[in-house]
């Protein structure tokens, strides 16, 4: 970190001059000026954290220099000197926007105790501002790479209900960012500086998911030794982002659309509705039509929830893509472990464009990450890359003179049998890293292994 920059602005040369001396000695780069006006001069054409400035002096006094750096110098703070007899113009310049002054004569201790407090100030707001530009940049629009036709239509809707503030239901398979799109509309709209909680619907056991979403008093049941607000009430004032929302029980969603209808939450063991305030976004692997033809998701809510609809195409419809978001993990990867980027050669690049990648973005990022950290040198060569699966492990059933909502449930078993599958191969049988390959809850793998007959035994070497 660099050493913060003090201007001493002081028409007295033997106290100007032993300011700058013991400041520099505590590790301060400082310069002096000889009254007002030549550290205004200064401060135009030098960067400074720190004035310290006598409050009278020739030319231009400490008022004068004060209000030229709230004018102009918005980051630099202001400590005004003045004597005992000018403490009411003290006070004053510290309304005008002084972070504090101090009374001459000032021992060196002293000096040295305000400025290490400012520099800390300056420090905390530093960390701030690159904390708060990593978050903006991480979640900004352009952090969804892809420049394919598919993804432009989703960033034309990303924009158009960002300012909306209107509920949004995400759809697409696993592992295609689904959450980054909710993201992406949280940080574009207006509740941007507000709290975005995400909650993975699927990963919550139906006993106590009524609990974490809109929480419980002290003794509503056995075990609950203290209130705990709910996921809801520690996102009012920003968005609730309610993943994989169709794993949610009948009775549950029964609950939720009272949420949505009268924006209130009830805690468990409570009577008393508490008013909440939250833009709400849904997202699902599944196709909601095909849960409402099979009962599993209410009507009226999701046609509370479906004001808009963005669909996220998986990565096998926008192929162009993959050389791009390579390169975008390879950047990241770089800044994550501190070493130059490593590149692919184009053969390597070749074998992914023609993967079939069925965990999406996701299984593509695993993929390059598992390449740079098994890679020794700076290359990613063919014989770099991890094996990958078929991706025509087994042909499409037929659908030929298949009513279309019948064609359209074969293909998309078929789909899931094959990317479960492939998932359960790659991670030897292990549900745990397979749930976590395909982006999703190891209960709500194990729900579609049973549902799909598939024995992860089969696949452990």
């Amino acid at each position: 970190m660099r050493a913060m920059r003090i201007l001493v602005a002081d028409d007295e040369a033997i106290i100007r001059k032993s300011f700058v001396r013991a400041l520099q000695d505590d590790g301060f780069e400082v310069e002096g000026a000889a009254d007002g006006q030549e550290a205004i001069e200064l401060l135009k054409t030098h960067p400074f954290d720190l004035v310290i400035t006598d409050l009278r002096m020739p030319n231009a006094d400490g008022r004068e220099v004060l209000r030229h750096v709230k004018a102009h110098c918005p980051n630099t703070e202001v400590v005004i000197l003045t004597g005992y007899g000018s403490i009411q113009n003290a006070v004053a310049a510290i309304k005008d926007g002084a972070c504090n002054y101090i009374t001459k004569p000032l021992n060196k201790h002293e000096l040295l105790r305000m400025a290490r407090e400012v520099a800390e100030k300056t420090e905390l707001r530093g960390r701030v501002e690159q904390l708060q530009s990593q978050l903006e940049e991480r979640y900004a629009l352009h952090n969804l790479v892809g420049r394919s036709p598919a993804m432009q239509a989703v960033y034309d809707l990303i924009e158009k209900v960002g300012e909306a503030d209107c509920n949004v239901v995400i759809t697409g398979e696993s592992g295609t960012g689904k959450e980054l799109v909710a993201r992406a509309i949280h940080f574009s709209g207006p509740r941007a500086d507000t709290p975005f909680v995400a909650v993975n619907c699927g990963a919550l056991p139906e006993t106590i998911v009524e609990s974490e979403l809109f929480g419980h008093e002290r003794g509503a049941f056995t075990g609950a030794e203290r209130q705990h607000p709910g996921y809801f009430e520690s996102a009012s004032g920003g968005t609730i982002f309610l993943d994989e929302f169709t794993e949610l029980s009948l009775n549950t969603q029964v609950k939720l659309l009272r949420v949505i209808q009268q924006r209130e939450v009830v805690r468990v063991g409570s009577t008393s509705p508490i008013a909440i305030d939250v833009r709400i976004l849904v997202a699902t692997n599944r196709d909601p039509n095909e849960c409402l033809r099979q009962g599993t998701l209410r009507e009226d809510l999701f046609y509370r929830l479906n004001v808009v609809t963005i669909v996220v195409p998986p990565l096998r419809q926008r192929v162009e893509d993959i050389p791009l978001l390579v390169e975008h993990f390879l950047q990241r990867l770089r800044q994550k472990f501190s070493e130059p980027a490593k590149r692919i050669t184009p053969a390597a690049l070749d074998v992914l464009v023609a993967h079939s990648w069925p965990g999406n973005v996701r299984e593509l990022e695993n993929v390059v990450e598992r390449s740079v950290t098994l890679t020794p040198g700076s290359v990613i060569d063919v014989a770099s890359l991890p094996k990958l699966g078929s991706p025509t492990a087994s042909p499409l059933p037929s659908v030929t003179g298949m009513p279309f909502a019948e064609a359209k449930r074969r293909i998309q078993e078929h789909f899931e049998r094959e990317t479960i599958a492939d998932a359960l191969k790659t991670s030897r049988g292990n549900i745990t890293r397979a749930a976590q390959a395909l982006g999703l809850a190891r209960s709500a793998l194990q729900r579609l292994i049973k549902r799909h007959n598939i024995d992860p035994a089969l696949f452990r070497s």
